[in-house]
């Protein structure tokens, strides 16, 4: 069987939906206390969001090819930028968990950054390409955890600056706009690019991919 990374693409959404809605309910928890309660499974959905962009980054690679190559090298970099984005916010969970709250809150609030400009590639990646129904929801998904991971980093400044009241409150809008936004790229993921035509004489498949329906 020939693949251009479908199956991983869809796997790598779906994991990262899973993880924005794991973290988004331990944000919730953690709000709603003003404890530590439920930051394990902020940490949790962190890893599960990072295995997913990888995944999805992984996906992309193999799609590439002369035709997409600009558009999918944006998205190839923003998937990896957001894995390492979300790496660094389980690192700096991990640290507060362990007592360095201050430190790890620096080391959360610089991951959510890097993960909201890597989801601003990928929404731009998207841009670039011919204008479709999936693709406007690919801007839009991406454009939403773009925005949830910003307002998470600017949610962490405000607990620096020792407004934890209010930080917690804006990490919980990012959280929960993240996850309507991994949602949303599920959804466009799973409805595709609308076929093309292939051109008299070419093979079907020659340079052109499905997001869901490609079969050897």
């Amino acid at each position: 069987m020939i693949t251009h990374g479908d199956d991983l693409l869809i796997s790598g959404a779906w994991l990262l939906g899973l993880g924005t809605l794991v973290g988004a309910i331990g944000q919730t928890r953690q709000t709603l206390t003003g404890t530590n309660l439920g930051k394990d499974l902020v940490l949790k959905g962190n890893v599960i969001e990072a295995v997913g962009n990888s995944l999805q980054a992984i996906g992309r690679t193999k799609m590439l090819n002369s035709e997409n190559e600009r558009s999918e090298t944006y998205f190839i970099f923003g998937a990896w930028l957001e894995a390492a984005g979300n790496t660094a916010n389980a690192v700096g969970i991990d640290m507060q968990l362990s007592g360095s709250e201050e430190e790890g809150t620096r080391t959360d609030a610089l991951g959510s950054g890097i993960q909201g400009l890597g989801a601003t590639f990928e929404a731009f990646g998207a841009s670039l390409t011919e204008a479709t129904f999936s693709r406007s929801l690919e801007i839009k998904g991406n454009g939403l955890i773009a925005a949830g991971s910003f307002l998470e980093s600017i949610g962490n400044i405000f607990i620096l600056n020792e407004k934890r009241r209010m930080g917690e409150q804006i990490l919980l809008l990012g959280s929960w706009t993240q996850v309507i936004g991994a949602f949303i790229l599920i959804d466009a993921l799973s409805i595709g690019p609308e076929p093309e035509q292939p051109e008299k004489g070419k093979d079907e498949h020659n340079g052109h991919y499905s997001y869901a329906n490609y079969y050897a």
